[in-house]
């Protein structure tokens, strides 16, 4: 969802994993791009879009097997957009596995990150791992939760519906 300039989009397409790589940033899309050519990705494994990553993931048509938010600063703000993903969607669709990079404080930074993606899809989720990545200041940890979204989020009827009268309101006051 916020790929940067590729650095793990890049690798993913060069071991011939179909990637959808996307930022909002038009400069850092713009170097994505560069960096495609200067690396020598393979065109037909790398989708481009620059665009806002909840928009991104909505519109998608398909099967989404991974999604990897590399902005931990606020990555779980953008968890919701998994409720209701697969409302009216065709069957048989999988649950993607989620890659959630978060900033969390030294004392117990498996528990904070885990307790901010629960809040934010507001459901029981039990990581599959919580990995630490690195130390990025004094009392402060990048972590990375990996977990499948539960059924219970990814068929929420009732975000679908908040999201269809959020979608009318708007269009009323347009018209209004």
């Amino acid at each position: 969802m916020f790929c940067g300039i590729g650095p793990f989009a890049l690798p993913l397409a060069r071991k011939k994993c179909h990637v959808h790589a996307n930022d909002l940033n038009p400069e850092s899309y713009n170097y994505l791009l560069k960096n495609i050519t200067l690396n020598k990705i393979p065109q037909q494994f790398i989708t481009c879009h620059n665009q806002d990553g909840r928009e991104l993931i909505r519109n998608f048509d398909g099967q989404i097997d991974f999604v990897l938010m590399n902005l931990p600063a606020s990555a779980t703000e953008f968890l919701d957009v998994f409720r209701g993903l697969y409302c009216g969607r065709k069957s048989g669709l999988k649950p993607p596995t989620v890659f959630c990079y978060h900033f969390a404080e030294m004392t117990s930074p498996e528990k904070t990150s885990t307790e901010a993606v629960i809040a934010k899809l507001g459901c029981q989720v039990l990581p599959d791992e919580v990995h630490l990545v690195r130390k990025t200041a004094p009392k402060t940890w990048m972590t990375c939760v990996r977990f499948v979204v539960p059924h219970s989020v990814l068929y929420d009827e009732s975000e679908n519906k908040r999201i269809k009268l959020d979608t009318e309101k708007s269009e009323n006051s347009i018209t209004n």
